[in-house]
């Protein structure tokens, strides 16, 4: 059972990096204030972003059921080295998450002007969330290698 929630962990993880990932290329590959830009800010941001959203939410359940096992399994006798190493995870997952749900909010307010024909407000929020996202995946490439070394402690 721990092996399956290890594997969903980590594969909740790479989704949600991967998904992060395709919308920056997706972002930077659409040219300014085209019809494919504003079409996708609008169509296929939003579903993009639900699924990595859905796998922060599955990363987070599997997180804690992992760190209550490996806890039952050491007594909750953790090493400064892991905990401080968790601490870091942890933190990039709140600004993850932070940085995730802001650039939500941006894409709304994108559909809500692409709605009242304010198609000049797509370029610029598109630029943010490009940015947004990149730096999800930074963040989530550090956590992922963080992530491998807890596993192997």
């Amino acid at each position: 059972m721990g092996t399956v929630i290890l594997w969903t962990h980590a594969a909740a993880g790479a989704i949600w990096i991967g998904a992060c990932a395709c919308f920056m290329i997706a972002g930077l590959a659409l040219a300014t204030g085209s019809a494919e830009q504003r079409n996708f800010a609008v169509n296929a941001a939003p579903k993009i972003d639900l699924l990595g959203f859905v796998a922060a939410a599955v990363l987070l359940a599997t997180g804690l059921i992992s760190l209550i096992a490996a806890g039952v399994l050491r007594g909750f006798a953790f090493s400064t080295t892991f905990m401080t190493v968790l601490a870091i995870k942890i933190a990039l997952f709140i600004v993850m998450i932070a940085v995730m749900t802001w650039s939500m909010r941006v894409g709304a307010a994108v559909r809500a002007a692409v709605a009242r024909e304010r198609i000049d407000a797509v370029a610029g929020a598109m630029t943010r969330m490009v940015k947004a996202h990149a730096a999800i995946v930074a963040m989530g490439g550090i956590a992922l290698i963080l992530g491998t070394w807890l596993m192997g402690s």
